[in-house]
């Protein structure tokens, strides 16, 4: 039985997958299993599979998004973690030794998290340099709650008995279904945060923000309901710490779709989050937010003449 299993879903990124799996084979760790869900690509991913034969073991299904090729991987893993990786991102060699070595120093925490690095172009890496591991532990994850660093959700290695316990990823296609995941993982024993080294190379794609407009959207809209529905685990002894972070995020990607010219979208998550600010009062953002709103539509009006 392998250590990790590598759950990478794909779809249509042929060249950007290959890219993706080089990093794979160059991890020093060797200790693994890779599960590829081709989810229902039309261009040539299943014919480039098939050239890596035994190396990868490749998973199909009808188009149905990331959440439910995620799951499909989760399934068939025979690994003790299962690390994400997305089929366009890059490890850097040390990335698979890290999290082993995080794990096995400290007691075998359910989840880690690292850190990422963004890139456009597979050179601009090249500057990362080797650091020695600085880890950051909680008890869990809700209990990092009062840590306001900006968490990278797209590296994550997690004991696989446990994203099968708590059902693995919304089906839904939405934005930040892995914070979503993270949230049902909340009170898993242990949870380790990896600030050094970086761990993955995050690409951006040119114009990509524009069509997550509306994704975020929903994917933010859908946390605030199933907090509402009581659907994350801690119930009310933690439930300032799970509002805590939801509120945080709620409040960044508000002031985000303002910036993006969709303020019919921003006060909605206004609203939505609102009750929920009552509890854990922003004074702030619940005062401010909607004259922002307004004199931000009123200055692109101004502009736009």
């Amino acid at each position: 039985m392998p250590f990790f299993s590598i759950v990478i879903p794909t779809y249509n990124r042929a060249r950007l997958l290959e890219e993706t799996l080089a990093s794979v084979f160059a991890q020093e760790e060797t200790d693994y299993e890779v599960l590829v869900v081709d989810d229902g690509s039309t261009d040539d991913t299943l014919e480039t599979l098939a050239r890596l034969g035994d190396r990868v073991t490749t998973l199909t299904q009808v188009n149905a998004g990331p959440g439910v090729a995620r799951n499909l991987g989760i399934q068939s893993a025979r690994g003790e973690y299962v690390v994400f990786l997305d089929s366009d991102d890059l490890w850097f060699p040390w990335t698979l030794s890290t999290y082993r070595k995080v794990l096995t120093d400290h007691g075998m925490p359910s989840v880690v998290m690292g850190t990422s690095t963004d890139f456009h172009r597979a050179e601009q890496l090249r500057s990362v340099t080797r650091e020695g591991p600085r880890v950051t532990l909680f008890p869990d994850y809700l209990a990092s709650a009062g840590d306001r660093t900006p968490r990278t959700a797209c590296v994550l290695a997690v004991r696989t008995e446990a994203l099968r316990r708590v059902g693995g990823f919304t089906p839904l296609r939405i934005v930040a279904e892995d914070y979503d995941l993270l949230y049902r993982l909340g009170t898993e024993p242990g949870f380790a945060w990896v600030r050094t080294p970086v761990m993955v190379g995050y690409r951006k794609h040119e114009g990509s923000e524009s069509t997550h407009l509306e994704p975020s959207h929903r994917g933010m809209a859908y946390q605030l309901m199933q907090e509402r529905l009581g659907r994350y685990p801690g119930g009310e002894a933690r439930r300032h710490e799970r509002l805590e972070m939801l509120l945080y995020s709620a409040r960044h990607v508000s002031h985000w779709l303002v910036e993006h010219r969709r303020s019919d979208l921003a006060v909605d998550l206004y609203w939505r989050g609102l009750p929920f600010h009552l509890a854990v009062p922003r004074w702030r953002y619940m005062v401010g937010f909607l004259p922002k709103v307004a004199l931000v539509g009123l200055r692109q009006r101004v502009m736009s003449r």
